[in-house]
């Protein structure tokens, strides 16, 4: 194989390679975060929710309180998402897609060129194969005629 192609085929595998730990950072970051999140806002909202709870339900009806507080923490829930989600793609990802695409164009140019030189290569054997067969079956100075007169003297030599 081509060392050439074989430094293109390193490369794609090593850029590949490099945006999926990429990702897989990212991913875990955001994980830790979601969760970091979920379990801050779902301590801070059970000891709010006694608070307002308690307030509310002086100056309203309880179940008032309690929308008001269904209400006050799906907003909450809302912007920590919002905020988890907010992971944004590096400039360094983009430069390693960069290379890969790259790769793989010279790759795709190589693949292109090895079949472009089958195709001439088989070409060429059907242009010999069909000049051979053309030559067998022309007469050339009456050849022919004298085949089995060549051959049997031929024969009748090796004994």
């Amino acid at each position: 194989m081509n060392e050439e192609f074989k430094t293109k085929m390193k490369l794609l595998i090593r850029s590949e390679r490099a945006l999926v730990n990429l990702e897989i950072q990212k991913r875990a970051r955001q994980a830790v975060w979601t969760s970091l999140g979920l379990l801050s806002a779902l301590i801070s909202l059970a000891m709010l929710n006694i608070a307002i709870y308690f307030y509310f339900s002086e100056t309203s009806t309880p179940s008032q309180a309690a929308m008001l507080l269904s209400i006050l923490d799906a907003l909450i829930a809302i912007v920590l998402f919002t905020i988890s989600s907010r992971q944004k793609r590096s400039s360094e990802a983009d430069s390693i897609e960069d290379i890969r695409d790259f790769a793989w164009e010279q790759i795709s140019s190589d693949i292109d060129d090895v079949k472009q030189h089958v195709t001439h290569f088989k070409q060429n054997i059907d242009s010999v194969k069909s000049s051979v067969e053309s030559f067998k079956e022309s007469d050339i100075f009456g050849v022919k005629k004298f085949l089995p007169i060549i051959t049997a003297l031929i024969d009748l030599k090796k004994k």
